[in-house]
């Protein structure tokens, strides 16, 4: 299906350690030869793609595409969620990446573009949590605090220490939250570390975390693991972000299109990598909330 629309691109410059601005130019030469018919509106502050992405649709746009990281996409699909009759599209020019590849989407520049242009139409599922949208990825627990962790110790400079020092503060006061989940079919109360509400297989710069998990099957993968002492916790975490962790004890894997949690005390969430707000959480499902671009069997 060759696309008909005009593209109107909502462009995080500084997304990908500042590459994505040179990455579009490129992407930008490409569309310029093949003669497509396009607008470009760059963000510029955190949270600007939501409001861009909200005046193309009172402007009538029918094609629109975030460009940058999962943080872009996250913020022009939370406005897109639900609304028909809108093709949504990414050029994947971030960091991590996780949403383009659970959708199967091309990273090199020449396919991404390509795809834009000649792809299909295909549903993708997102979340919302206490009504908010997600594309990807939400939960509360140890990884959390690894973000919380990293974010303090970036004060002292950049690079993976940040994240490493994060993760050693997080392993030596790693939390016991006790949790009541809730589903439409049961409730149980567990002792966890990590609570992981996945539409995507992979998220966090590519652990597969959720590694059944279908964007189009109008289902979450929830991923829960039980409290567990530091040995314990240093084996399973290799496993956890490998994907190779659904078979261990303290681990519980179940589908669902609702959950809610209630626990001990308010712990913060993220979702799709952003602190948001805190327990309790209540995810619902939203199937079929976005007309993805995906490849074509012949792109």
């Amino acid at each position: 299906m060759r696309n008909t629309h005009r593209i109107c691109f909502i462009v995080n410059k500084t997304a990908g350690a500042g590459r994505c601005e040179a990455l579009f130019k490129r992407a930008e030469a490409i569309l310029n030869a093949r003669k497509a018919e396009y607008v470009v509106h760059c963000t510029e502050y955190g949270g600007h793609a939501i409001n861009l992405t909200e005046q193309a649709v009172k402007d009538g746009e029918k094609f629109i595409v975030a460009v940058g990281g999962d943080g872009t996409v996250n913020e022009v699909s939370s406005v897109l969620c639900g609304i028909e009759g809108i093709a949504f599209g990414i050029l994947p020019f971030g960091t991590g990446n996780d949403v383009a590849r659970n959708a199967g989407l091309p990273l090199e520049i020449d396919k991404a573009v390509n795809t834009l242009l000649n792809g299909s139409l295909h549903n993708y599922d997102m979340g919302r949590a206490n009504g908010r949208p997600f594309i990807n990825a939400g939960g509360f627990g140890f990884d959390v605090d690894v973000i919380i962790n990293t974010e303090k110790h970036k004060k002292g400079g950049g690079g993976m220490l940040p994240y490493l020092l994060g993760i050693v503060d997080t392993l030596f006061n790693r939390k016991k939250i006790r949790a009541i989940i809730e589903t439409k079919h049961e409730r149980f109360e567990k002792e966890i570390m990590v609570a992981v509400v996945a539409n995507g297989a992979q998220f966090g710069g590519g652990m597969r975390v959720a590694p059944d998990a279908k964007t189009d099957d109008g289902l979450f993968d929830v991923c829960l693991i039980e409290h567990v002492g530091l040995l314990s916790l240093l084996f399973l975490l290799p496993l956890f972000t490998k994907g190779k962790h659904l078979s261990k004890k303290p681990v519980l894997y179940f589908k669902t299109d609702y959950v809610r949690f209630e626990t001990d005390s308010k712990y913060p969430i993220q979702l799709d990598g952003e602190i948001v707000e805190t327990t309790p959480v209540e995810y619902s499902i939203v199937k079929n909330a976005l007309s993805m671009v995906k490849p074509s069997a012949s792109v």
